[in-house]
């Protein structure tokens, strides 16, 4: 899967709600460029990392008659999705996050996320996403730019008459665990685990029906 079909499926996935800044970073990554690709390529979850996002995934989507996230390798999938497909400053704030969820369980509990009870974790994951909700909501919230000379606070978007140019405002990066749900769905419902169990899903179409019927607990169908 390239950058751009893997933007367009996780767009597709989330019923055209993704957000903005993803859409975004996601288009970042697609850029051609050897200075970003260099970037990008040094980005890895060190060991104990790559097991607590693993466990993260699992969290949001467990298993029970169907395969969970670890069982379709989310895991993994999101450490490639963020190394291939956004920018550093979005790494580096995926990565902040983790930092952050660490340092919450070990204040609160006196232990790593990994170490506390399932319960524990649950309502450290709650709290983080309220503070992503809380994010996504100051992100909305307009930049004031204040001029020096008159006082008067200017559009952000509004040219820059000493520059000649348009003032270009900064795309905050996406809440860490806003993000980390996002993956997460894209990573299960795009697996081979989750398209056959948790999706209805045809190996070989047949003929094209333009409309289907439902019935009641139709599953949604696998892309």
């Amino acid at each position: 899967m390239n950058r751009r079909d893997a933007m367009q499926r996780v767009a597709f996935l989330m019923g055209g709600a993704l957000s903005a800044p993803t859409m975004i970073a996601m288009l970042e990554g697609c850029k051609s460029n050897t200075a970003t690709e260099a970037a990008t390529s040094a980005f890895s979850f060190s060991p104990d990392y790559k097991n607590l996002v693993s466990e993260i995934a699992e969290i949001i989507i467990p298993k029970t008659s169907t395969p969970g996230a670890k069982d379709a390798g989310v895991g993994p999938f999101i450490e490639v999705m963020l190394k291939d497909c956004y920018s550093s400053a979005q790494q580096e704030h995926f990565k902040k996050g983790l930092d952050a969820l660490e340092e919450s369980s070990k204040e609160q509990f006196g232990k790593k996320f990994l170490e506390v009870t399932p319960e524990q974790q649950t309502a450290l994951l709650k709290k983080f996403e309220q503070l992503a909700m809380a994010e996504v909501k100051e992100n909305e919230q307009p930049k004031k730019i204040v001029d020096n000379e008159t006082g008067l606070v200017k559009d952000p978007k509004s040219p820059d008459p000493k520059k000649g140019e348009e003032t270009k405002q900064v795309v905050p990066p996406v809440p860490f665990f806003k993000l980390m749900k996002e993956l997460t769905l894209l990573g299960y419902f795009t697996s081979e685990a989750g398209a056959k169990n948790a999706l209805a899903y045809v190996a070989i179409p047949g003929r094209y029906e333009g409309c289907v019927k439902m019935t009641p607990g139709q599953k949604v169908w696998a892309l």
